[in-house]
């Protein structure tokens, strides 16, 4: 049983790199109606870099 979980993990691991090769078309990756992520994962309104989201260390 083990060997066909470790089979089975091997064959998707070849396989989702050999997928990796394939990028999506301009028809798919341009369209109109594209999901809004931002809307669901606020990443972009983050600042990067901020000192208010940075750790306070006292100095020793």
């Amino acid at each position: 049983m083990n060997t066909l979980i470790a089979i089975l993990g091997l064959l998707s691991a070849l396989l989702f790199f050999y997928l990796l090769r394939f990028k999506a078309s301009s028809k798919q990756t341009n369209r109109s109606n594209r999901p809004k992520w931002s809307k669901y994962i606020p990443y972009k309104d983050e600042e990067r870099g901020s000192q208010s989201d940075d750790a306070d260390f006292p100095d020793k």
